[in-house]
């Protein structure tokens, strides 16, 4: 079975079972832009999470280079 006779499998599955999730009701109107609190929020974690990995990379990059002289000298 292929993947695009499973999707058509899915798909008569719940038409038969009146799956309320296959149907979608539009008569609901989302908001154009998102939240700025949520977005200004992941930009800072994202943020910190790029400065903790640059921080191990610079502890490892230090440690390789005191290891190699170590070894060398």
């Amino acid at each position: 079975m292929n993947f695009h006779e499973r999707a058509e499998t899915n798909e008569q599955q719940a038409a038969r079972q009146g799956d309320a999730v296959s149907h979608i009701d539009t008569t609901e109107k989302l908001s154009g832009t998102p939240e700025t609190e949520s977005s200004l929020f992941a930009l800072c974690g994202l943020g910190v999470a790029g400065i903790a990995m640059l921080g191990w990379i610079c502890a490892l990059a230090w440690i390789g280079w005191r290891l190699a002289n170590w070894l060398l000298f």
